[in-house]
């Protein structure tokens, strides 16, 4: 079971790894997460829940929860794209993020779970898209 003080530590290190993102120092941010992510499944997907928070943050203060959606456009054409034609890991990111954002928690854990079982890796590139969400959507707010 994890402490309450453990809960607090790692959240505060969630924070200030996102804050080393946002002023363009990646590897100190990856060097606070990868100890929370490797400890458990459950901080684990604390750490995707946190950052996908952060990630929505803007838009949820701005429209609510529930009415957010993230587009895909095809970078060759600029037409509307689909998420189906995005690699695994990335195609996860931004269905975790919408799912969480609308506050859907069951799709999002579902999203996590499906991903986690069948694709490690690819949830590790999701992590980092997601992270990197979370990061270009910070640095809109400063």
């Amino acid at each position: 079971m994890t402490s309450q003080a453990q809960i607090d530590a790692d959240s505060g290190h969630i924070f200030e790894a996102l804050t080393h993102g946002v002023v363009g120092d990646d590897d100190t941010a990856w060097k606070l997460l990868r100890p929370i992510v490797r400890r458990s499944e459950q901080a684990m997907f604390a750490v995707f829940c946190t950052i996908a928070e952060a990630a929505a943050f803007d838009s949820i203060q701005q429209h609510g929860a529930g009415d957010f959606v993230l587009e895909v456009e095809d970078i060759e054409t600029g037409a509307e794209g689909s998420v189906d034609v995005l690699p695994p890991g990335v195609r996860f990111a931004t269905q975790f993020l919408t799912a969480w954002a609308n506050r859907d928690k069951d799709t999002a854990e579902a999203l996590y779970l499906g991903l986690y079982k069948t694709d490690p890796d690819e949830l590790g590139i999701g992590l980092r898209a997601l992270y990197e969400m979370a990061v270009v959507s910070l640095r809109g707010i400063i």
